[in-house]
């Protein structure tokens, strides 16, 4: 059932309210009834706290929900004030914040007035706010007291010092007029006359920021938490929001850096032992990364290293990637080549959507790394059997035509032994995706296969799944054996002839 509140609410037209048309027009849209409460909010802090705000001038705070109203008018706010907001102060009792607006008489000025008393007094907070940009709505920051976001007719503003003085906070936001504001998930929300939204993405950094970080010489904001979620983002989207970057995004700030400067990222797991690396200069496995003096962006997409590639081969399932990373906590490590280091914790929690275990998802996670190292085992021989090829080959070539016969004898061995193994780990005839129509699929290509199956969803492998891999890892361990006796037992014995022919040895990657 509901309870009338607003017994002592009065407003500024004492007779009783009309039609906005009169006798005349009748005009009954509702486009031009005034005195009805415009804002209306509870304190977070105190209970049966009310505050109301009127679109003809008057603002009201009740401190018994809503059973005894009292009339707290500002002075100073005048007559006819259209009160379009009012926001209680999240940590200060007593505390309000009202936004009110005069343009339709003409009067462009920002009116923003606080109360620390319940509406005894008041004060009006404009200082550096233009005196044409009159101000429609004002939201606290919910974790760092004093911190305050005000919209205006020209855009938006931004205090540390509960709006004692204001600065322009304009960012790359469109001159538009604000009408209103929320935070959700330490995210600005911003809702412009343009009937267009915008986001501000975690609000840490413009609640962390101080002198005292721009002294420092390498600085990582704390990250905010990631959600495991699929999607992708579209940086060129026409008439469209764009998505914000999925993964664990990480802003730091370097003093002094310049084209020279060698900077490194690395992802941890909860073990702190390194997942991905990236760098300014990158080598190996490691990622590229930019960077910029002052503030940088850097966003983990949550996935691990992916598996080996070798350039040109050609895969029915395509090559193996990194599984994404299990909720839980994560490690990130900046460093620079002075010496200059600094980590910050990093969450990534489950989707909601999904109700896997997490001991559901370590067991995917576990079987995925699984298969994905026995494909990068698999590619990995690959690539030494050509690179062993390519070595014998050469060093026949340079030998002449009736010299060292033994020598090319054993070499014709290696490379036929070693041809088997190749055809029996991949598809050697595919030069194109065509191809694989008409020759089958290799070990190397089985294996990807399973694993894009097991990787395909939220759930642990499937027995069938897992029987298939043991089937297969099986056969790609008898072919990585021989390898392992050419490797172990044939090139040193080749190597030993070449040497009684003092010619140039083999040299074998035992990686």
């Amino acid at each position: 059932s509901w309870t009338a509140i607003s017994g002592d609410l009065t407003t500024n037209d004492k007779s009783k309210q009309k039609s906005s048309g009169g006798p005349i027009t009748q005009d009954n849209t509702g486009a031009e009834t005034y005195c009805t409460i415009f804002t209306a909010a509870e304190s977070p802090l105190e209970k049966d706290l009310l505050w109301t705000g009127s679109d003809d001038g008057l603002i009201y705070v009740s401190e018994d929900g809503g059973g005894h109203w009292e009339n707290v008018t500002p002075p100073a706010a005048g007559k006819w004030m259209m009160w379009n907001c009012v926001e209680p102060d999240p940590f200060k009792k007593g505390t309000a914040y009202f936004v009110g607006t005069k343009y339709k008489m003409d009067d462009y000025t920002p009116y923003i007035f606080v109360t620390h008393d319940y509406g005894k007094t008041w004060k009006k907070i404009t200082n550096g706010i233009p005196q044409t940009h009159f101000a429609r709505c004002l939201r606290a920051d919910k974790k760092v007291p004093g911190l305050l976001y005000c919209g205006t007719e020209y855009g938006m503003y931004v205090s540390y010092d509960y709006g004692e003085h204001w600065k322009s906070f304009q960012l790359n936001l469109p001159v538009v007029p604000i009408t209103d504001l929320t935070i959700k998930n330490n995210d600005l929300v911003v809702a412009t006359q343009g009937r267009a939204f915008y986001v501000l993405d975690d609000l840490t950094i413009v609640q962390k920021l101080s002198a005292d970080i721009l002294q420092k010489d390498l600085y990582i904001f704390p990250t905010d938490t990631a959600y495991r979620l699929n999607g992708s983002r579209n940086p060129d989207a026409k008439n469209a929001g764009m998505n914000p970057p999925n993964g664990i995004v990480v802003n730091y700030y370097l003093k002094d850096v310049n084209d020279s400067s060698a900077v490194k990222i690395f992802v941890l797991d909860k073990d702190q032992k390194v997942i991905k690396s990236f760098s300014t200069r990158p080598s190996g496995d490691t990622e590229k990364i930019e960077v910029n003096k002052g503030m940088n962006r850097f966003v983990w997409n949550m996935y691990y290293a992916p598996g080996e590639k070798i350039p040109g081969m050609v895969l029915w399932n395509g090559n193996v990637g990194g599984p994404k990373a299990i909720p839980g906590k994560y490690y990130v490590r900046i460093e620079d080549d002075k010496n200059h280091s600094a980590t910050a914790d990093a969450f990534i929690k489950a989707n909601p959507e999904y109700k896997e275990t997490q001991a559901e998802y370590e067991e995917q996670f576990n079987f995925l790394i699984t298969v994905r190292d026995k494909f990068s085992e698999v590619q990995k021989a690959i690539k030494n059997i050509r690179d062993l090829r390519g070595q014998i080959n050469s060093f026949i070539g340079r030998l002449g035509k009736d010299t060292a016969h033994d020598v090319k004898m054993m070499a014709d061995s290696i490379n036929k032994k070693m041809t088997l193994i190749e055809d029996s780990l991949c598809q050697t005839k595919a030069k194109s995706g065509e191809d694989l129509l008409n020759y089958p699929a290799r070990l190397n290509d089985h294996l990807s296969e399973v694993y894009h199956y097991a990787e395909s969803g939220n759930y642990p492998p499937t027995q069938q799944v897992k029987d298939a891999f043991a089937f297969l890892s099986a056969k790609a361990d008898k072919e990585l054996g021989q390898l392992k006796t050419i490797v172990d037992v044939d090139i040193p014995k080749f190597n030993e002839l070449i040497r009684e022919k003092q010619l140039p040895l083999i040299g074998v990657n035992k990686e």
